[in-house]
């Protein structure tokens, strides 16, 4: 589709070249159509008109008028001027199509008739009109996606559609028209009707044909939203249009035959007619770069993914040098540059020394939790991976000390460098310092959070030294760090990772890890632990430390609180819990992806301000996140009534009770079990024991008087009896 990519780019003498040059080719006529589209939406059609009138003419005195008509049609709708391009187009359809037994229903429906006083509406429902033809395909917008025509019926007015989903209906053609927009072969929704599992397959391992198909769609120019709406339409969304995404631009920007211009989240990508030299558009890339930041950015994208062209890894680290040796940039991204340059290469820049004089000159720092000059720099170092370049470069630097300079500044070192140092130091059989180390961070474990993890999965996997904290005070420490992080790794994903390595040091083993630290805690220590984490903890942390508890004995918590049932957990027995699982599963299995999907398809609706299907299924996530998060929280509070001490002869969540209305004298009998437990039990109505009738009744013995406060008013009753229930 050449001709409207022309117009795009708005070269119109290669427009006009390369239209006179194709005119008599029968395959340009779409192209033609869509340009003249393009041109009147650009308000350009003058550029061009001369050219459709000569085209038309062309295309009549070969015997094809209803492609004559194609072209003055698609030019009156750009803006031409009716008066003189309306009867041309009606007498060229005329010459085209009466023969055919659907013209006069067509004509009729579309109001494309002599005497009419403006044509342009009637020409584009006509035009509609006459490409749904049997075997082509459609696009349904309200949900039930592409279609491929099976049949149509001229005399009634109506066709048949098979979706995708095996789905068959009629539509009338004045419904048809409305709803259905023709699709091409090479649109992706296309080829999602034809081949869906093939397409994706294809959209993998060729990314650079798909993002042409979708380029060619948007006549040869595409934003990331655009690009990302069409693969939302064929299922590829999430984490997999991000890998998508990152292949494909980077290959984009490598090639011949693409452009590609802003950042990843916001670019803009064109498709070429003529191929450019990758490198000189890397090089006018780099130089138009506003930061060192940004040149660094766009050479590092050279290394992911597939091996780099060796002209694009010249020009991107000579770039990158010439503006790494620049003094106004800092000097932590002019160190980052130098290191990857240094990783590349095996050498090391020259102006790394003299960079670094006055920092590795500077004194030490007098108080010692403040980090040297060197190690602050390094902790500005933008990238872990940046970080962890830096520890090669220590020798060079520090000469042959250079690992005892380390070992005494490792609470200060950057979250890349901790693993390697730690592994050097290792190596050189330092595991006395490490040990130090872990026990000056134990004492202030928010630090070198990183640093304190990484000590700790390599210390308590085995004895410590005696004199060390014990292993309660190294768990409420590490405790304390959970705590925390919780709080703190919100937007930080060195932190967030950090959070979950020590999630995973806590709760893998057999006994995990905090249950060993823990296993003979006092109550006094169990107590501290569970307000440590109640200020915030990972689930698996709060979980763990409240089976911890409950192991050293099952009545802790009511010890603390008055009846088990008073305190903030759920409870509820075993089928109970099960019935909630499932419902939360089939959010987050069923119903969430089902959400999903429609929110893809909305998507592909077009402009998304205007969408109320997007605007709905948005709104349904909303609901479905809201309810499938206040149920996970639930689950974190459950606890079960067949694992509670049930008091004997007391009302309580496990118990049946009869109770007796004083008033009336009936007896009535129900069970006391969870909210979310089934209605009946051997028979007897269920009741939950957050309800008010049951709730009244909590702690009674038989033979207490009660008043009950009901929605129904009030109650008095007598507790006639309770039995413990057998629920295992």
């Amino acid at each position: 589709m050449s001709l409207p990519i022309l117009v795009t780019q708005e070269k119109w003498q290669a427009l006009k070249d390369q239209w006179q040059a194709r005119m008599e080719s029968p395959e340009v006529v779409p192209e033609v159509v869509k340009a003249l589209e393009l041109l009147g939406a650009k308000k350009r059609l003058s550029q061009c008109l001369g050219l459709a009138h000569d085209h038309a003419e062309m295309l009549e005195a070969a015997g094809r008028p209803g492609d004559a008509a194609q072209v003055l049609g698609a030019a009156l709708v750009a803006g031409g001027n009716p008066g003189e391009l309306a009867p041309s187009v009606l007498r060229l359809a005329q010459e085209a199509w009466s023969g055919e037994s659907w013209f006069p229903p067509y004509s009729e429906l579309a109001g494309l008739v002599e005497g009419a006083s403006d044509i342009r509406g009637p020409w584009k429902i006509f035009r509609k009109l006459i490409s749904f033809q049997p075997g082509s395909l459609v696009y349904h917008p309200g949900g039930w996606g592409a279609g491929e025509i099976l049949s149509v019926d001229p005399a009634e007015a109506k066709l048949e559609v098979k979706f995708h989903t095996g789905r068959k209906d009629i539509f009338p053609m004045h419904a048809a028209v409305e709803i259905f927009e023709p699709l091409p072969e090479h649109d992706l929704r296309a080829q999602l009707y034809r081949d869906p599992e093939g397409l994706k397959a294809h959209a993998k391992k060729e990314p650079l044909e798909v993002l042409r198909s979708i380029l060619v769609t948007h006549s040869g120019k595409a934003t990331t939203a655009a690009i990302r709406n069409a693969m939302m339409s064929i299922g590829i969304e999430g984490s997999a249009w991000s890998a998508w995404w990152r292949k494909a631009r980077k290959l984009a920007e490598s090639s011949q035959w693409f452009e590609v211009h802003g950042t990843p989240q916001k670019s803009v990508v064109r498709l070429l007619l003529e191929a450019k030299d990758p490198a000189a558009a890397l090089e006018r890339q780099l130089t138009m770069a506003t930061s060192l930041a940004e040149v660094h950015a766009k050479v590092r994208e050279l290394f992911i993914g597939s091996k780099a062209e060796p002209a694009l890894v010249e020009v991107g680290l000579s770039k990158l040098g010439e503006r790494a040796a620049s003094e106004s940039e800092p000097l932590a991204e002019r160190l980052a540059a130098w290191l990857l340059i240094r990783e590349v290469t095996g050498e090391t820049p020259e102006g790394v020394s003299s960079a670094l004089e006055e920092v590795l000159a500077a004194p030490a720092p007098p108080d010692p939790s403040t980090a040297p000059a060197l190690w602050k720099v390094f902790q500005d170092l933008p990238s872990i991976k940046d970080q962890e370049r830096a520890v090669d470069l220590l020798p060079e630097l520090l000469g042959e000390g250079w690992l005892d300079a380390a070992q005494e500044a490792l609470p200060h070192c950057a979250p890349g460098q901790v693993r390697p140092l730690v592994d050097h130091l290792v190596r050189a059989e330092r595991q006395e310092e490490l040990l130090r180390h872990y026990a000056g961070l134990l004492a202030r474990p928010r630090r070198a959070p990183s640093l304190l993890v990484t000590l700790a999965s390599m210390f308590e996997q085995g004895e410590v030294m005696e004199g060390f904290p014990t292993p309660a005070q190294r768990a409420m420490a590490l405790l304390n760090l959970a705590a925390f992080l919780r709080d703190e790794r919100r937007g930080n994903p060195h932190l967030t990772r950090v959070s979950a390595r020590l999630t995973e040091l806590f709760c893998k083993g057999d006994p995990p890890l905090l249950a060993r630290l823990l296993a003979d805690a006092d109550v006094g220590a169990l107590r501290s632990a569970n307000v440590t984490v109640q200020r915030g903890a990972d689930p698996e942390i709060e979980h763990l430390i409240t089976e911890i508890s409950l192991g050293f004995d099952r009545q802790f918590f009511a010890g603390q609180s008055g009846p088990f049932w008073e305190t903030d957990a759920i409870w509820t027995t075993k089928r109970g819990l099960e019935k909630r699982s499932l419902e939360l599963k089939e959010l987050r299995e069923v119903k969430i992806p089902a959400n999903q999907d429609a929110i893809g398809r909305a998507a592909a609706f077009g402009d998304l301000s205007e969408n109320s299907e997007w605007e709905a299924a948005m709104e349904e996530q909303r609901n479905l996140t809201s309810r499938a998060m206040a149920i996970e929280e639930e689950l974190r509070r459950a606890d079960l009534i067949e694992e509670a001490a049930l008091p004997e002869n007391m009302v309580c969540p496990g118990t049946r009770v009869i109770y007796r209305e004083k008033e009336s004298g009936k007896e009535h009998a129900i069970v006391i079990l969870g909210p979310w437990d089934d209605e009946s039990f051997q028979g007897t109505q269920v009741v939950s024991y957050r309800a008010p009738l049951a709730a009244g009744l909590l702690g009674l013995e038989p033979g207490a008087e009660a008043e009950l406060d009901l929605p129904s008013g009030r109650l008095e009753i007598e507790l006639v009896a309770v039995e413990t229930l057998q629920l295992e």
